[in-house]
């Protein structure tokens, strides 16, 4: 059994290892449920999937289902999804616009605040009774930042402005690229689970290490993954020739790896530059954003520095095949992955169909890429069963990590595994509290 005292966690994680048991412990992950997903701040939505009053979106946090949405006052709202009566789910569709909330067991009705409105048959209800007291439960915390809406369970803890960080500059690199300076969400989402523990996909976001091998079937002859987008002349270049043998490339090894505490990180933009695509479409995309940036602006926003982007635990921002994912654990041995498309409010709506399309190629969960992740963390889950040994190494890069001057973060090849190394440092850090 797993007690959960600080000494017993502190065995799990060891300088370039960890024990198999975080991925396979049922106790172990039970206590990630409370102190990481009932503590750190957490993706609840973004504001461009309610714009008006009423509007709601529902999800989930961990194991506690939310209502995201809109109230009359025009401020976004996070309740958590439980009557406050006998229990049930108040909210049971994944959207809508509603003037109130009502229980489908027993009529309770809340305002969109989650102020509680109206008792059914309020005669039968006892002396002490006071609907002041019954409202829908609120989330403890809330932070927005571009409209990226954030939300803690517990009262305490780091506040967002902490959280957020230096990954500020992330959001600003996606968001920047709308020429009309703002993104929606509202596009629809992929929405699919893997038999593996949530991990698994956590670290994969910041691993390019497995790219030739596990994408292996996306690469031509010549070395390069498929053109993902119109207007690019080449793929990325992921294999090489050398000496007549096959080697992963000098480009995908010169990919950088950052980390910046509590978990975070992002791997740096590989080799293709936004600024030299050219078609009618993008030309049109490219005009209406030096119109309201400037040219030396926009140059600046077409040469993106962000690949892939880890809001530590849960939230991803990928800067290429642009998307947001939020990876939700629903087991210990199974995960729940929500991909939301990324559309830039001001370009053409050619462009924005068109990154829709190629995301349905690249992360949905029958594509070219996602597939592959999928069944890795599958035999992954289904390797760890095995009691060979009881660690699981990522040591490699370990003693190389480097403090980059420039951007006062550490740093090391995107191959290695630093990034993975930062993040069980936050593991631990959390479920020790």
């Amino acid at each position: 059994m797993f007690d959960g005292t600080t000494d017993e966690i502190s065995k799990l994680i060891e300088p370039g290892r960890v024990h198999r048991r975080v991925y396979t412990d049922s106790d172990i992950f039970e206590l990630e449920m409370e102190r990481i997903f009932g503590r750190a701040w957490m993706f609840a939505g973004h504001t461009s999937q309610i714009p008006n009053p009423g509007d709601y979106v529902t999800s989930d946090i961990g194991r506690q289902p939310i209502i995201f949405i809109r109230h009359k006052d025009g401020k976004p709202q996070v309740l958590l999804n439980r009557c406050a009566h006998r229990g049930p789910k108040v909210c049971n569709e994944p959207c809508g616009n509603v003037k109130a909330l009502t229980c489908l067991y027993h009529g309770w009705t809340y305002d969109t605040d989650g102020t509680l409105l109206d008792v059914s048959m309020p005669e039968g209800s006892a002396s002490h009774f006071k609907k002041s007291e019954f409202g829908l439960a609120k989330a403890s915390r809330i932070g927005e930042y571009r409209g990226f809406i954030f939300v803690s369970l517990a009262d305490k803890g780091i506040s967002f402005d902490e959280f957020l960080g230096p990954m500020k500059a992330n959001i600003d690199d996606l968001v920047d690229r709308a020429p009309d300076g703002q993104i929606t969400l509202d596009a629809g989402k992929h929405r699919y689970f893997f038999r593996g523990n949530w991990k698994l996909q956590v670290e994969n976001v910041l691993d390019s290490y497995h790219v030739p091998y596990s994408h292996a079937s996306t690469v031509n002859k010549k070395g390069e993954q498929f053109s993902r987008r119109e207007g690019d002349k080449e793929g990325a270049q992921v294999i090489e020739e050398n000496k007549g043998k096959e080697k992963p490339s000098n480009k995908l090894r010169g990919r950088r790896s950052y980390v910046v505490g509590i978990g975070h990180g992002w791997t740096s933009k590989h080799e293709l530059n936004e600024s030299k695509r050219t078609s009618d479409t993008f030309d049109i995309y490219k005009s209406r954003l030096i119109e309201r940036v400037g040219t030396v602006k926009a140059e600046e926003i077409l040469t993106p520095k962000y690949n892939n982007s880890l809001l530590y635990p849960n939230c991803s921002i990928m800067g290429h095949n642009i998307h947001i994912r939020i990876i939700r654990p629903v087991a210990v041995d199974l995960t729940e992955v929500t991909v939301y498309p990324v559309k830039l409010k001001g370009a053409p709506e050619e462009m924005n169909t068109a990154n829709i399309r190629l995301l349905n190629v690249t992360h949905s969960g029958s594509s070219f890429i996602q597939t592959d992740d999928l069944e890795c963390f599958k035999l992954t889950q289904q390797g760890l069963q095995s009691l060979q040994s009881d660690w699981i190494d990522l040591s490699r890069g370990m003693d190389e990590e480097k403090m980059d001057p420039r951007l006062n973060m550490l740093s090391q090849a995107a191959v290695h595994e630093l990034a993975v190394r930062s993040q069980y440092g936050a593991w631990l850090q959390y479920m020790k509290e």
